[in-house]
């Protein structure tokens, strides 16, 4: 019997811990030359530039992620106080370690969220604390896939999606030698993912409803480390690993697996998987704030598809991925980076009709309200 798919959130994407470092190239909120604030109606174009080698700070796992200065618990507590005007303290950004959130990194690393006036400090955080940490405030932003959102921010949770970043990082393997040839002939098969109700098992399951499979009853969901995915496929112990990347790349990459399809392709097929949430707090109180991070961070996705050699050693130098360079170069160029805020608007209504199908949202969800709640809109045309 399979297990009943709960309400979507991150991939728990495996990354090894990193000795903080205090070093740090951004400048404070507010201390940027007014004369070289750029123009926020759309992202810069990129220019190449030499990668940082910095080592930043980076944390342990799901349990007790640890941040620059203390543990994530810690300031998890702490309170801020609501008011208006300019945010004038390091804006936390909470990150999984996963190899497509290389805007993110770009952007700290090359100094883009500097440009814009922005304080930045970025955080390891385990994805089941992310999307509570961005709800309550103590993270500002984060990555994250879009339908890995829609249940917390239709239950409550106090965040919004601002902007796509980039499209191609889920996929679904099959070893070389498996018979299967389409999603369809995996009704009743065991299928591998990195937990239940994660980004890429969300996904897929609009592929299984277009083949007439219920992703709730007609397969057998198992949950391994996202790192072990692969040798529980060469095992036997599962058909398929539906997974975001690395993980649902490597076994293709080392030879051992074919890629079955990908959230590029088919009926589904998705401008954006990931996007940039917005702490609903941040929105309130400093909306301009939120509006130069959201316009600096999709500066940083046009970096990484401009500068896709140096952005995957920026990714292996720092730590970030649990892969090596050629992989994480590899995998960074099999995805599509052209950033904008206003496609991933007109995604969200028809997206989240379609996804309501799973039985993952409630079944009185209204799409277009919920797309209204789901979006943040920053006035950003791009």
């Amino acid at each position: 019997m399979s297990p009943t798919p709960q309400p979507p959130h991150d991939d728990d994407t495996d990354a090894p811990a990193v000795p903080p470092s205090t070093d740090s190239a951004e400048t404070a909120a507010g201390e940027a030359d007014p004369d070289e604030e750029a123009d926020l109606a759309a992202p810069a174009e990129p220019e190449p530039a030499a990668v940082s080698r910095r080592t930043l700070l980076a944390g342990a796992g799901v349990a007790a992620a640890v941040v620059v200065g203390g543990g994530l618990a810690a300031w998890l507590t702490t309170r801020r106080t609501p008011g208006t005007g300019t945010v004038n303290r390091a804006l936390k950004i909470g990150f999984g370690g996963g190899i497509c959130e290389a805007p993110l990194y770009a952007a700290h690393h090359q100094g883009i969220f500097a440009k814009y006036g922005l304080n930045v400090e970025i955080v390891k955080t385990g994805g089941d604390e992310i999307k509570d940490a961005v709800g309550a405030g103590k993270l500002d932003a984060a990555p994250g896939i879009f339908f890995s959102w829609l249940k917390p921010i239709e239950q409550g949770i106090d965040a919004k999606l601002a902007a796509g970043l980039h499209e191609g990082c889920l996929r679904i393997a099959v070893p070389n030698d498996s018979p299967i040839t389409s999603v369809a002939q995996l009704r009743g098969k065991a299928i591998g993912v990195a937990a239940i109700g994660d980004s890429a098992m969300s996904f897929f399951s609009l592929d299984l409803l277009d083949a007439g499979i219920n992703p709730a009853q007609d397969v057998d969901w198992r949950v391994f480390p996202g790192d072990q995915l692969g040798e529980a496929l060469a095992k036997g112990e599962i058909v398929a690993i539906a997974g975001s990347d690395p993980n649902g790349l490597l076994p293709i990459l080392k030879g051992n697996a074919r890629e079955l399809t990908n959230n590029q392709r088919g009926a589904n097929r998705e401008e954006f998987c990931c996007t940039t949430a917005i702490s609903g707090r941040l929105l309130r109180e400093d909306p301009e704030t939120a509006r130069k991070l959201v316009t600096a961070w999709a500066e940083g996705s046009r970096w990484v598809g401009a500068n896709i050699g140096p952005a995957a050693t920026l990714e292996a130098d720092n730590k970030y991925v649990a892969a090596d360079r050629s992989i994480i170069e590899s995998t960074l160029r099999t995805y599509g980076f052209a950033p904008s805020a206003a496609r991933l608007k007109g995604e969200l209504a028809p997206g989240i009709a379609k996804f309501a199908k799973t039985g993952y949202l409630d079944r009185k969800t209204d799409p277009d309200a919920l797309a209204t709640k789901v979006y943040a809109d920053l006035g950003l045309t791009w």
